[in-house]
């Protein structure tokens, strides 16, 4: 089965309705992203074209938005909340989101969301645009594509810092009753982003990013310290389903054509295992909980948020898998390993195999990395 037809299949599993139908808890294809200066009016200006761009091209959809209050989205408040945010003080804060929900209770299939620090707070905390479009928009022809589009197009508008896109389970604009469903899922699928709380990482994500999913964004000061953008293309250079690709800012890494739950009874994403594997020392070293305290059930604690970020660390337990081998060592355990050494290097060893040498490589020595499947 593909990667699409076991999306198509797992899809229903993650749904939660009330017993009115009224959905809340979907599967969505989200793009989060972080930038410094949400304050300027320059950037106001920015996020106010995504915010109509989206409403451009997702109109159709759009029923209910929040600015102080959530009510219903028309052209008329439209209007009025984007020159009310062009007009508000360098140390004034203006949240917005515009969403297919008609209320704050529902879970939305369309939404586009933004929130903004303030000047005093100078480079101390981050601002954010976060994208929810339906998880089935993939299995439209170029529904891939018009993602990554937005997910490029808002990383460009804003020089995002940071950030990440892919799956994760959808709570409505009043979520804290529905964290612990997020909570259940997300032990369950390892591709799902908890992003409920989105809005808590401005302060946490100065100087780390929050991981890998199926996109992940670096700015230029995260790809400088990962070695430059030419160390970064050698680096996934040798694993075909990981693509590289540029905005104004920085790097997006895309983990494989298509996102993946990454089920509890399957082995981890491979392809996100070895973007993690490259990028993991920027994560965040001592994350803050993902949940806060909820009377409704289980949620993420101090341990499950520190599993929950150290998801894609996991190596083989069995196998005990080492990270990488030398080149000239014999391969500790049949499967797929790729070099940073040299492009379209993944390929299969048999165990005990000698790992070749690449001379001449500008990477230096031949390092061979387990691909994180057999």
């Amino acid at each position: 089965m593909n990667a699409l037809g076991k999306l198509t299949k797992q899809a229903p599993d993650l749904v939660f309705e009330l017993p009115d139908n009224t959905p809340v808890v979907r599967l969505g294809l989200i793009a989060t992203v972080y930038f410094k200066e949400g304050y300027l009016l320059e950037n106001k200006k920015k996020v106010m074209e995504c915010f109509d761009r989206f409403k451009e091209e997702f109109g159709q959809h759009l029923k209910g938005e929040f600015d102080g209050r959530y009510k219903k989205l028309t052209d008329d408040n439209f209007k009025k909340t984007t020159l009310k945010i062009l007009g508000t003080d360098s140390n004034e804060q203006y949240e917005w989101h515009i969403s297919s929900a008609p209320t704050a209770n529902e879970a939305a299939e369309y939404s586009l969301s933004a929130l903004n620090s303030f000047e005093v707070h100078g480079d101390q905390k981050r601002s954010y645009l976060k994208l929810t479009l339906p998880w089935a928009f993939l299995q439209e022809a170029d529904g891939a594509a018009r993602y990554q589009n937005w997910l490029i197009y808002l990383s460009k508008q804003v020089r995002a810092e940071h950030g990440y896109g892919g799956l994760s389970s959808v709570l409505p604009y009043d979520f804290d009753s529905y964290m612990p469903m997020e909570f259940q899922l997300a032990q369950q699928f390892s591709g799902l982003e908890v992003d409920s709380m989105v809005h808590n990482f401005k302060r946490e994500l100065l100087d780390h990013i929050k991981g890998v999913n199926w996109y992940t964004v670096l700015g230029k000061q995260f790809v400088e310290r990962l070695g430059g953008e030419d160390r970064l293309r050698h680096a996934f250079g040798g694993l075909g389903d990981v693509e590289v690709l540029s905005y104004e800012n920085g790097l997006i890494i895309r983990a494989g054509d298509l996102p993946q739950l990454g089920a509890e009874n399957e082995q981890l994403p491979s392809a996100y295992v070895a973007v993690n594997r490259v990028v993991k020392s920027l994560r965040i070293p001592n994350p803050d909980q993902l949940h806060t305290y909820s009377p409704y059930g289980n949620c993420f604690e101090e341990d499950s948020t520190a599993r929950w970020y150290a998801r894609f660390d996991q190596e083989d337990s069995q196998s005990k898998t080492p990270a990488r081998l030398e080149a000239g060592q014999p391969c500790s355990v049949a499967g797929y390993w790729f070099s940073p050494a040299q492009s379209d290097s993944r390929r299969y060893f048999n165990q005990g195999e000698i790992l070749p040498s690449f001379s001449g490589s500008s990477w230096g020595d031949t390092l061979w990395y387990w691909s994180g499947e057999k």
